[in-house]
């Protein structure tokens, strides 16, 4: 496969004169204005609605969550009758961006003081400050009670709220902090006046940040080969989106105004890095796709890193579990190689391969929680690539292997273990992906020793840096390599390759058996004799969990949630497509059929043991869903009009799922079903 004349022009170095030419026509190009254009004027507009906005005072996710609102109050309590508060500390602020330049009531309920604690102790005093207005004293009243605020127009920060609660600090005797002040309670509300202030200007840095965000993208589309008149009518629909944010939820907007900025920059780095890096690599694999094709998969890459990275940057988004990494990652470095934890009250080894290759990053001096989510970016990023490599060799289609691509982006699976922070399940799958993608391109006449290395490296890389793609690929491959010999039974060059491939697994399994794994025979011999003598519910003290209950998450949290369903089945058309003779000497079909069958037994097991411990087996298989589920959908669509209409439904209700996981885990840090 040779790249086309036209994108070789592309990659190809231009002169000097060429580019400023370019950029200076890039800068009389109306297009990015008008877009920006359409996000002003609907912001203007859609702000002169009612305003309205709640939030319940200590909860700390989902939906009327309190964060970033409560600026520096104390952690959440709840008591009885699921009655939420926070304890504010001596200065204190609720905030909320995107009301505009009105007025506005504040309702809320202070639900103890203390006064309510010092029986001789005064009338405990509120002051409450709106913006750069005088602070008001307020007498509270003994018992709990709640409190309506007006805050005029001019007590608005640029269209923001910002109401501080001053108060004098106070211990209470039963409780080790200081400084405590009141406890903000339950629901409070902030509601504009309508008519009180004629036209509403929304605030000046909503309008600058979510405007001039249009312009980073639509450069960023012009980088990665998008003409002129297609990345305005991708970016379009964007720009027409924003000022409804403002009508579904404008306080979220507005604590994205630095947010948008830094993913907007995100994105144009990632396609700068993409435009020098990736035409090069595909041309030397001679991979390169038609120009219409590359610039979509450039886009995936761009907005996979953006988005999985550039939302946990989101002020107050989920922060799943990167401090456990962070915890063992200092284990790890300090000496005690061999860590043991727990998952769902089993023990187990916890392998630790993928913090040997982060501690080197570490001396660069930036800190583990970031060098954590940017690897963990990078790796989803990338594995787009690995995605489209390995469809399209397998299938000698350019336009297949970007389908499997976005299959891969645009599911919630790759966001849901990103959120959750599964860094080291992240970074197994990746291994894992470009092994599969070395073997696709390898296998069965490249037998080489530098590519045998590769693979036994990698190999080991998987069973060092992820306990369930251990298990997993070795199950996997207990089926994969008999199949394989037998294929082979009538062709001794594949058998040759059948032999090269277990020589590499082999070698692979005995380095970490003998220099990791033996160092827990003691855990693994106990926890084999446990279960299958006491069984796995008693082994880790867990109740049993009911048939239906394990049928019902496999159906709504696995297919429906994971995948959204249609590409799941979407894959049984194409797998049956992929055993065409022309795919018949790949070892991709088999490959799939052998990660499948290994899921399929891990989903079945529940059923049988009445627990939830899991491998990740789901997402172990994504991979093979991915590209079977790719060639059933263009299958479907070569059907007809009608054909395309449902394909076109379907990955809309695909990227509906996803879209609701990632809002509701960067806004309003609310975590979807762990992936399993």
């Amino acid at each position: 496969m040779q790249p086309t004349s036209t994108l070789q022009s592309i990659i190809r170095p231009a002169g000097l004169r060429d580019v400023l030419v370019r950029r200076l026509a890039a800068l009389r190009d109306w297009r990015p204005l008008v877009l920006v254009g359409i996000a002003l004027v609907g912001l203007l507009l859609t702000t002169q609605a009612p305003f309205v906005y709640q939030f319940q005072a200590g909860k700390e996710r989902g939906q009327l969550s309190d964060l970033p609102s409560l600026f520096n109050f104390n952690t959440p309590e709840t008591g009885p009758d699921w009655n939420t508060w926070r304890w504010s500390r001596g200065q204190s602020a609720i905030v909320v961006p995107g009301v505009g330049q009105r007025s506005v009531v504040v309702s809320m309920d202070i639900v103890s003081h203390r006064a309510q604690w010092f029986e001789d102790a005064p009338p405990t005093v509120l002051y409450v400050q709106a913006g750069d207005l005088a602070p008001v004293p307020i007498t509270l009243r003994q018992a709990g009670a709640r409190y309506h605020i007006y805050v005029p127009a001019e007590g608005m920060r640029d269209g923001e709220l910002w109401l501080e609660l001053i108060t004098e600090g106070w211990q209470n005797p039963v409780d080790s902090r200081e400084n405590l002040g009141v406890a903000l309670g339950n629901l409070v509300e902030v509601r504009g006046i309508a008519g009180s202030d004629g036209f509403v200007l929304p605030s000046g840095m909503l309008l600058l940040s979510w405007s001039g965000c249009l312009l980073l993208l639509y450069f960023m589309l012009r980088l990665i080969y998008f003409p002129r008149r297609l990345a305005f009518l991708t970016l379009l629909p964007l720009a027409l989106l924003i000022p409804l944010l403002v009508l579904l939820n404008a306080p979220r907007l507005g604590f994205g105004n630095g947010w948008v900025w830094q993913f907007g920059a995100l994105a144009l780095l990632t396609a700068a890095i993409c435009r020098i890096a990736v035409p090069p690599l595909l041309r030397r694999l001679e991979m390169v796709p038609p120009e219409a094709v590359l610039r979509w998969l450039l886009l995936l890459v761009v907005m996979s890193f953006a988005i999985k990275y550039g939302g946990r940057l989101y002020i107050a988004s989920m922060p799943g579990d990167v401090q456990l990494h962070v915890n063992r990652y200092t284990l790890t470095v300090i000496g005690e190689i061999y860590i043991r934890a727990q998952h769902r009250g089993l023990p187990f080894p916890f392998p630790n391969g993928l913090y040997l290759l982060i501690a080197p990053l570490s001396l660069t001096g930036y800190g583990l929680h970031f060098l954590f989510e940017l690897t963990a970016g990078i790796f989803e990023a990338t594995a787009v690539l690995l995605m489209y490599l390995l469809v399209a060799r397998l299938a000698a289609s350019t336009r297949l292997g970007l389908l499997a691509a976005a299959l891969y982006s645009l599911t919630a699976g790759g966001h849901m273990i990103t959120w959750f922070a599964f860094e080291t399940q992240v970074a197994g799958q990746w291994v894992t992906l470009l092994l599969f993608t070395v073997l696709v391109f390898a296998w069965p006449h490249r037998r080489d020793w530098l590519t045998w290395w590769v693979v036994v490296m990698l190999l080991i890389q998987v069973f060092l840096g992820h306990i369930g793609q251990f298990l997993n690929l070795s199950a996997a491959a207990v089926i994969l390599l008999p199949w394989l010999w037998w294929q082979s039974r009538n062709d001794a060059e594949q058998r040759r390759g059948v032999l090269w491939l277990y020589g590499a697994g082999a070698g692979a399994a005995a380095f970490v058996s003998l220099f990791y794994y033996t160092a827990f025979w003691d855990l693994i011999l106990e926890q084999i004799v446990g279960v299958s003598t006491r069984g796995l519910n008693d082994v880790t003290q867990r109740p049993p969990i009911s048939r239906e209950a394990t049928l019902h998450t496999l159906w709504e949290g696995g297919l429906i949630t994971h995948f959204g369903f249609f590409p799941v089945l979407l894959v049984i058309p194409g797998l049956l497509a992929l055993w065409h003779p022309r795919w018949r000497r790949s070892i991709i079909p088999p490959l799939i059929v052998a990660c499948f069958l290994v899921s399929i037994g891990q989903a079945v097991l529940p059923l049988i043991t009445l627990n939830s411990i899991t491998t990740r087996w789901l997402m172990f298989s994504s991979w093979g869903i991915f590209v079977a589920a790719a060639v059933g959908l263009l299958l479907l669509w070569r059907r007809g009009r009608s054909a395309r209409l449902v394909s076109l439904a379907m990955a809309g209700y695909v990227c509906w799922i996803t879209i609701v996981i990632w809002m509701d885990a960067m806004t309003l840090r609310l975590p979807p079903i762990e992936p399993f």
